[in-house]
Order: C-alpha cells, then sequence, then structure tokens
C-alpha cells in the first residue's frame, strides 16, 4: 500500500508541474501573442474588405461595417474580447483536451486544414523514424559496445572505443550531415554513380502529399516504403555515427565504475561464473542509470532536439516544424509553438513516471522501502 501511495503522490506531483509549465506557456500566448493575432485577424479582414471595395458594389461606410464585423467575429471566435486571465484558462483548457486550433500560417506547412493538431501527426512519425529510432539504436549499439570495451579494460578495443567517443562528440551532427551530402548525394551525382541517395527529403514528391495527409497510408505501399527508407539512409547513418560513440564511453563508465564496487569482487572471489557476475552484479544495478539517461533524453529528442539536422536534410518531423514556426514564418507561430511545449512536457511527465515504475522494479531496495 505504501509503494502504492509514493506512486500517486508522484503522480500528483508531476501533474502539478505539468499545470504549471501549461499556466506560463499559456499566459505568454494570451499575452504578448494576442497583439500577433490581433494584427493577423485585421491583416485577413483588411484583405477581404480590399476585394469588396475593388468590386464597386460598395461604398465605403458598408466596406467600413463588413470590415468590423469580420474583426469583432474573428476576436470573439480566438477569445480575444476576453480578460488575459479568462484568456489563460481558456487557452489551458484547449490544451488539455489537444483542441489545439488552427495555425497562424498554414501555407507554410504545406497542410490543407491548418489544424495545430493535423501539422504536428504529419510531422510526427518522421520523428519517430529518425530521431528516436536513432537514438535508441544509437544506444543499443553504443551499450553494447561500451559493455565489452568496460570488460576488457585496457585492450585495443577500449582505447579504439574512447578515441572514436572523443572524435565524435567533437563533431556537430549537422555539420557530419552536410558532409554526407556533398559525398553520398552531390559527388556521386556528379560522377554519375549507379548509387546515389537522395538530396534531401522524407520522400520523393509523388508520395510527400500522401504523407502530409495521412502518413500510415505511405506503409500501405511498398514502393513508398523503399522510397522512405532509401531518403532515411543518409540521416540515420548521421545520428548512429555520431551518438554511438558517446552512448559507448557513457556505458564504459557507469560499468567500470561499478565493476570496482565491494559486491562485485566479492562473487569474484566467491567463484561465481564470469557471465553470471556481468549480468546479476554489473548489468542490473547499471540498469537504472542508463535507462534514466535514454528515457530523459527522448522528450528532448523527439520535440526538436535534431531540428539543425531535420533542416540539413529536409526532413519532415517536429524539430522541422519548430524551425517553420519560429524562424521561417512572417511571425512566430505561437499556436505551433505552445502545442509542442505542451506535448513535450506531457511526454517527460509520462516518462518520469514510466520510470519511477521501472526503477522499483529493476532495484530491490527501493521495493524493500
Amino acid at each position: 500500500m505504501s509503494l502504492l501511495r509514493t506512486l500517486s503522490l508522484r503522480m500528483v506531483n508531476l501533474v502539478i508541474l505539468l499545470l504549471i509549465v501549461l499556466f506560463m506557456v499559456s499566459y505568454a500566448l494570451s499575452g504578448p501573442a494576442s497583439k500577433i493575432l490581433e494584427q493577423q485577424i485585421q491583416q485577413e479582414a483588411r484583405a477581404i474588405t480590399i476585394n469588396l471595395v475593388r468590386s464597386g458594389h460598395f461604398n465605403s461606410t458598408q466596406v467600413q461595417a463588413v470590415y468590423n464585423a469580420i474583426v469583432n467575429q474573428l476576436r470573439e471566435a480566438y477569445g480575444l474580447n476576453q480578460p488575459p486571465m479568462i484568456r489563460t484558462f481558456y487557452v489551458m483548457y484547449n490544451m488539455l483536451v489537444f483542441n489545439w486550433g488552427y495555425s497562424y500560417f498554414p501555407q507554410e506547412y504545406g497542410v490543407a486544414s491548418g489544424k495545430v493538431v493535423d501539422i504536428i501527426m504529419s510531422a510526427f512519425p518522421g520523428t519517430i523514424l529518425l530521431d528516436t529510432f536513432g537514438i535508441l539504436l544509437s544506444a543499443l549499439i553504443g551499450i553494447e559496445i561500451g559493455l565489452r570495451s568496460a570488460l576488457r579494460y585496457g585492450s585495443k578495443l577500449d582505447r579504439g572505443v574512447m578515441y572514436y567517443a572523443a572524435i565524435s562528440n567533437g563533431i556537430p551532427q549537422w555539420w557530419l550531415g552536410i558532409v554526407m551530402l556533398l559525398v553520398f548525394s552531390f559527388y556521386l551525382g556528379m560522377i554519375r554513380s549507379p548509387i546515389q541517395f537522395p538530396a534531401g527529403g522524407i520522400l520523393s514528391p509523388q508520395y510527400y502529399s500522401v504523407w502530409l495527409v495521412n502518413p500510415f497510408k505511405v506503409f500501405l505501399n511498398y514502393k513508398a516504403v523503399l522510397d522512405l527508407l532509401w531518403h532515411l539512409t543518409l540521416p540515420l547513418a548521421t545520428v548512429l555515427i555520431i551518438n554511438v560513440g558517446g552512448w559507448a564511453y557513457f556505458a564504459r563508465t557507469v560499468v567500470l565504475n561499478i565493476s570496482q564496487e565491494d559486491f562485485v569482487t566479492f562473487a569474484k572471489i566467491k567463484g561465481l561464473p564470469e557471465g553470471y557476475v556481468v549480468n546479476r552484479y554489473i548489468l542490473r544495478p547499471a540498469a537504472p542509470t542508463i535507462l534514466t539517461s535514454i528515457f530523459i533524453t527522448l522528450p528532448f529528442i523527439i520535440f526538436g532536439g535534431f531540428l539543425i539536422t531535420e533542416i540539413v536534410f529536409r526532413w519532415w518531423g517536429l524539430g522541422y516544424v519548430y524551425n517553420i514556426a519560429i524562424v521561417q514564418s512572417p511571425t512566430p507561430d505561437m499556436p505551433i509553438v505552445v502545442a509542442l511545449t505542451y506535448a513535450s512536457t506531457l511526454l517527460y511527465i509520462v516518462i518520469i513516471f514510466i520510470m519511477e515504475i521501472l526503477y522499483i522494479i529493476l532495484d530491490p531496495r527501493l521495493r524493500e522501502r
């Protein structure tokens, strides 16, 4: 019962944290961002009334009345006629029920509906493919290499892992992405190589429009899947080359520290098999630390961690959407920014709660407490 009470209290604290973050972001949207939305509303109303003036069927008084009516209707629809605090809670409610509204500049994203949910959902699978799968695969390979390196401390393998980790951590991922494009896309194209990788994008043009509407339909067409994998090759290789070394060094350090503990030494003195000692006395105590690093990395990676890499490869993911919303749009596209911020915070809280449960499963000392 104490375990259930502990998890319940932890969950309540995480929910409170989510509401605090959401309130702060919603207040920012209801304040300065409201001025941006007000200007956008005026521009839309002005564009409509200009066409009325050109038609010649309305006088200036009628045009002004139409302009005022459009502005008032849009202000009421967006809740701009309410006090800032009321607008804040209005935005919070919409965020909580995933009613994220419409983008200020839907034409920048190519999603016809303009809904924030549709824009994010069209980019989310791309992020899962490149960022999440890439970092998980990097962690899996790197942890295995780091474990073998630690168990052969001082060997050529161990020194090679150290050198590789130092080099890979010193190279910006986006820079390596540019080099990969130059070598395997542009230079191979110049020499007319039979093997040439795409110069960017998540899909070829004939499949890209389908991806923006419904990404899952692409996976029903084997030619589109092959095209997607062909476009994924260079970005994924870039992610692996840069991140495997860091994970290997991290796992090596954790395993070496645990290997020097007294309980590991005592297990070896007892004459237990080496494989049993490694699995039971080294890997299991190391698992919470390694899992923590992986789980904490995921929200950051999913919601914009590979932003520049996605821009280099023109990969349609959440990082690329972030870039459009903040940099490429005429003014910051606040509905997109707020929705991504809320979603990343929500994911972070879910992951933290899952980690609490995993800790209890992996560490018997926590169960005893």
